[in-house]
């Protein structure tokens, strides 16, 4: 049964999604449990091929049963479960099966009367992300990449007032990134004649620094950092995740960014390699360039929002700086420290976005004004918010400290010390952030301890909300703890020879 497991992580979500669209024209009330116990399924595998592959290495699993056992060249589909992805999709399924307990309430409550194919799209949306984690193929990425790309468009457009235009925007940025990537593939076809993932990888190093093979490079990342929205393309991510339903901006900003960066590390290390990227210093300047201005621009403009929802989009777009320039540093704690930090920051945006929907649930809005009183009037749910701004900050020992010490860590080692001055300026402003958000929510009202002011009523988030935030917070602090065995037994297998963490 364990050699079916790559497989089942994909049927889970993609079972569910048609099963849910079925059942929202018969039997309505069954979709939201289908999707639930179609992403338990996934996430029960995923968490099984975690352990694993640390054991016994990576796993493959050929479509329908063949490969290229009789042949020279791949004539199947594969898909492969290694030390670099194997967290992602645990990750990506646990994620999403929290997301989806969580949604329900704020699903009823946004989209009444229209959330009929919510959780058929949600479903499909999780498909497509894990397909670009688990294949073997680049054609096939592509293939999930555009099928997540389809879902999230609708997932944007079901929201209310500018949603139509900015998940229109999102369609034209996504579009010209997903033609970009198919461009580079065609490239890469072109020179190896294969599209799967490992015969590619084994051919490129005897192909040399061939034109066509750069620009098809190129061609990939420009695509990569479309869909990631990584400066200069992330002017459609703040407007799309902002107007985008409160449930669909909980699944959208944890995951589908974060895809984004592992199809980028996968074709950085695996595809061409480090060997290659260390070859093109050029790029590699300019990259790292663009990293840390990423990082201080999400940032800034983070500080001048009065929008929870607006800042959270922010974050991400500093938070993918992290991970990008981390990569391109090329180097053992820049590599450890961009892969560890996709799942820890997967982790430490669905729990800020979880918390930031729980606060719209009972408040009925994101402005900074109106958090007035909701250090008392929502103790729990500010508490989770608290432990995730403290995360985002990197306060020990969350998982956001020991994924910034790695990525300080390798800045320092290459000697690019804007990177280094992006990271701490990040954390700084991320730490204003929260000393204001303290500051009207627990001091701008009559503390109710003191004498003759008045009780504040308590007005919490409903249970099926609440429980999902804090124990995503509480991951993030259960993560950091692991952090040592994740990196000794996983990360550090992906990584290059000669290269440690």
């Amino acid at each position: 049964m364990t050699e079916q497991l790559p497989i089942i992580v994909i049927l889970g979500p993609l079972l569910a999604a048609i099963l849910s669209a079925f059942a929202a024209w018969f039997r309505p009330k069954w979709s939201h449990p289908l999707v639930v116990l179609g992403l338990a399924v996934s996430c029960a595998a995923a968490l099984k091929l975690v352990f694993i592959v640390a054991g016994e290495g990576a796993q493959n699993y050929w479509l329908g049963g063949w490969g290229n056992q009789a042949h020279d060249y791949v004539v199947g589909i594969q898909i492969t479960v290694d030390s670099l992805n194997t967290l992602l999709l645990a990750a990506v399924s646990g994620i999403a099966l929290l997301t989806a307990l969580y949604a329900k309430r704020l699903v009823d409550a946004e989209l009444a009367g229209r959330q009929r194919y919510f959780y058929a799209l949600f479903s499909l949306l999780v498909t497509g992300l894990l397909g670009i984690g688990i294949t073997g193929d680049i054609f096939n990425l592509y293939v999930f990449m555009e099928i997540a790309a389809l879902s999230s468009y609708v997932l944007i457009a079901c929201g209310k007032g500018r949603a139509y235009m900015a998940a229109f925007n999102y369609l034209i940025m996504g579009t010209m990134g997903a033609c970009l990537y198919l461009l580079g593939v065609g490239f890469i076809f072109v020179k190896t004649g294969t599209l799967n993932i490992d015969d590619v990888s084994t051919l490129l190093p005897a192909l040399g620094q061939a034109q066509a093979l750069f620009v098809g490079f190129v061609l990939i990342l420009l695509g990569a950092w479309a869909k990631m929205a990584f400066f200069p393309f992330h002017g459609w991510l703040p407007n799309a995740y902002a107007h985008a339903p409160t449930a669909s901006a909980a699944v959208l900003a944890p995951l589908a960014t974060k895809v984004a960066v592992y199809a980028m590390l996968r074709i950085m290390v695996t595809v061409y390699s480090i060997d290659y990227i260390l070859d093109s210093p050029g790029i590699q300047s300019v990259v790292l360039l663009l990293s840390s201005i990423a990082i201080v621009v999400g940032s800034f403009f983070s500080l001048t929002q009065t929008n929870l929802k607006l800042i959270a989009c922010y974050f991400v777009v500093s938070e993918i700086g992290y991970m990008v320039g981390g990569a391109w540093l090329a180097n053992g704690p820049g590599l450890t420290g961009a892969m560890y930090h996709v799942v820890a920051d997967a982790a430490m945006t669905s729990a800020l976005f979880m918390a930031v929907g729980c606060i719209v649930y009972r408040l009925g809005q994101a402005q900074l004004n109106d958090l007035q009183g909701a250090f008392f009037k929502m103790p729990v749910t500010m508490a989770a918010f608290v432990v995730t701004m403290a995360a985002l900050i990197g306060v020990p020992p969350t998982c956001g400290f020991f994924s910034k010490w790695y990525l300080i860590q390798g800045a320092a080692q290459a000697g690019v010390w804007h990177f280094v001055a992006a990271l701490l300026l990040s954390s700084l402003v991320k730490a204003i952030i929260l000393f204001r958000i303290v500051e009207i929510g627990y001091n701008r009202v009559p503390h109710p301890a003191v004498e003759g002011n008045p009780a504040i009523p308590r007005n919490e988030a409903p249970l099926s909300m609440l429980i999902p935030t804090v124990a995503m917070a509480l991951g993030l602090i259960a993560l950091g703890l692991a952090t040592s065995p994740l990196v000794n037994t996983i990360i550090s297998k992906a990584l290059p020879d000669g290269l440690a963490p």
